[in-house]
């Protein structure tokens, strides 16, 4: 069982972290709470070196959570009491009575309280401007140029590749049967599927905007484009996305998607993927998951899930709102678990630039290959 004083602290904290700007909900105050169960802190090096890494999520945000708690354990320190007291240090403590601005006061107006169920959240969404669109549109098609090119099985006329003996035959009787001229066929290059799953979580509050803008850009490229959004369940969008303008899918998708800010259970979400739509992925298929990697779920849950995800599809692309910045390394335990399984692990600017995507989708990245078919050996003549 926890005491008062620790869970005080934490309330504290994460109070004092949402006034600074930085991003503290439910779920980063629950874990603070049940680190201090599991965690054994014997110094407040320990103790502050736990609510930072449970509490806040951003490098930058490191100096700020350093100066709350180096302030809250200032007031926590015992000071001295002055043995000769004067007159008005007595009229100040009896002003600070009459107001009554007591510990426990300020103590009642900080409460707070979660509860063990999810959050059902709805949001105003922006609309995608015009602009975003032209650029993605432009990215787009060089992202599923370099990810999806697959030589497919039926053949076109080409000026080089294999020997068309049919057609040359056939052209050579315009001629007598006179073969002036070989013709050559090369495999029709097919596009593979592209499915993007999307992360509403809290922890992605910030990038909303952007969410909501790739979406409809993927979603308005081709039909063989399927659109995810989840937190802590998986909601298909792509019939929201895929047949109306701007305005109206952000309609309908602040109508319809009641998961916005919630928690985030990348592990479970993906195996209820992988359970309902195994269907509609192969081995032409190319999964791009948008999440910062922030997950409460089980880490070994997340493992299967990628492991049968990479089994599944042709390739896994990641991309990660913090990869961007100077100095990223997957260190969140979702991140680390999922990197083994990532063909490509790219920030957000590869979605909004012809620059950023050539930044992470650069010549080493190429096209997927269809494996061989393979054929049985015809037997040797006598």
């Amino acid at each position: 069982m926890l005491e008062q004083p620790y869970l005080f602290l934490v309330t504290e904290v994460a109070r004092r972290l949402r006034l600074e700007g930085v991003k503290c909900g439910t779920a980063e105050t629950i874990d603070a709470y049940r680190a201090g169960e599991f965690v054994q802190m014997r110094t407040v090096q320990d103790l502050k070196n736990v609510l930072r890494l449970c509490m806040v999520k951003r490098l930058e945000d490191y100096e700020i959570f350093d100066k709350i708690f180096d302030e809250l354990e200032k007031q926590k320190r015992p000071q001295e009491q002055p043995k000769n007291e004067t007159q008005g240090d007595k009229v100040q403590a009896v002003k600070t009575v009459e107001r009554g601005e007591s510990s426990a006061d300020k103590r009642k107006e900080m409460t707070v309280y979660y509860s063990p169920v999810e959050v059902f959240m709805k949001r105003e969404l922006p609309t995608p401007t015009q602009a975003f669109m032209r650029e993605s549109k432009r990215v787009m098609k060089r992202l599923r140029r370099r990810l999806a090119l697959l030589p497919g099985r039926r053949y076109t006329r080409s000026a080089k590749g294999y020997v068309d003996f049919r057609e040359t035959i056939r052209t050579s009787l315009r001629t007598h049967g006179e073969i002036l001229r070989l013709l050559h066929m090369k495999r029709k290059v097919t596009r593979c599927k592209l499915v993007a799953i999307f992360d509403v979580s809290g922890s992605m509050d910030t990038y909303t905007e952007f969410l909501m803008q790739s979406m409809y850009a993927l979603a308005r490229q081709s039909v063989a484009v399927e659109v995810f959004v989840f937190s802590t369940r998986l909601l298909k969008v792509s019939s929201l996305l895929k047949y109306f303008g701007p305005k109206k899918a952000a309609e309908l998708i602040s109508r319809e998607v009641n998961i916005w800010g919630s928690g985030t259970r990348i592990g479970n979400c993906l195996a209820t993927f992988i359970d309902k739509y195994r269907g509609i992925v192969g081995k032409g298929t190319v999964v791009m998951i948008v999440s910062d990697g922030w997950d409460t779920g089980d880490p070994e849950v997340l493992d299967r899930a990628m492991r049968s995800m990479k089994e599944l599809v042709g390739r896994v692309i990641w991309i990660n709102p913090h990869a961007d910045k100077p100095g990223f390394k997957p260190r969140t335990i979702g991140m680390e678990t999922a990197m083994p399984y990532i063909d490509v692990l790219a920030g957000m600017n590869a979605l909004k630039s012809l620059k950023g995507f050539k930044t992470y989708f650069g010549a080493g990245v190429q096209p997927m290959g269809r494996r061989p078919v393979s054929r049985r050996a015809r037997p040797a003549l006598p």
